[in-house]
């Protein structure tokens, strides 16, 4: 059965700078195309604060990661930001478990993310004001968005981790005398 993915963007009610982007569904290799689709969208608008609301998310494949890792840089070389936000306990083990934390800021709620991740105040009862009440950018399906009018053009990015030290055995420590004293 192929898993849809749904993807909403809003303007935070009270600070029109942040975009909150909201997916719902699974973001895996059959629907990331469709989530990085809505993301670039947003990115394109120059809207380059950006939180990310997971609570109806409850997957996310490597492939889902690399395109929050991919856009990092341009976010942030326009002095932008991004945060997640609201992870289900199944995404929030797999972003500790790839380290993520070191590099994108998590936070229980939208409006922690905001206040936290972009250091800004936030009055109370914002997070729903902001699924209910914030200007709405795009609420049908990613596929069935309207085109950019200006396409990105964006060089691919690669990153790989350093290699690991090669850990000798053994039979390495026996050959290798000077190691001894």
């Amino acid at each position: 059965m192929k898993q849809n993915l749904t993807v909403t963007s809003a303007i935070h009610p009270q600070q029109k700078d942040i975009t909150v982007l909201s997916p719902k569904g699974f973001i895996d290799t059959n629907t990331a195309p469709e989530f990085d689709r809505a993301f670039q969208s947003v990115l394109a608008l120059k809207r380059f604060n950006v939180v990310v609301d997971l609570q109806q998310v409850t997957y996310i494949s490597s492939v889902g990661w690399g395109i929050f890792i991919g856009e990092l840089k341009r976010i942030r070389s326009q002095n932008g930001n991004l945060a997640l936000s609201t992870m289900s306990p199944e995404v929030e083990e797999a972003y500790k478990l790839l380290e993520f934390d070191s590099i994108i800021k998590a936070f229980a709620t939208v409006d922690e993310a905001v206040q936290k991740g972009f250091g800004r105040a936030v009055g109370k009862g914002t997070a729903s004001k902001a699924a209910k009440g914030g200007k709405v950018m795009a609420q049908a399906p990613v596929a069935q968005a309207a085109p950019v009018s200006e396409p990105i053009v964006a060089p691919v990015q690669t990153f790989r981790s350093a290699p690991e030290p090669k850990k000798i055995g053994f039979f390495g420590w026996l050959v290798r005398p000077w190691k001894w004293f």
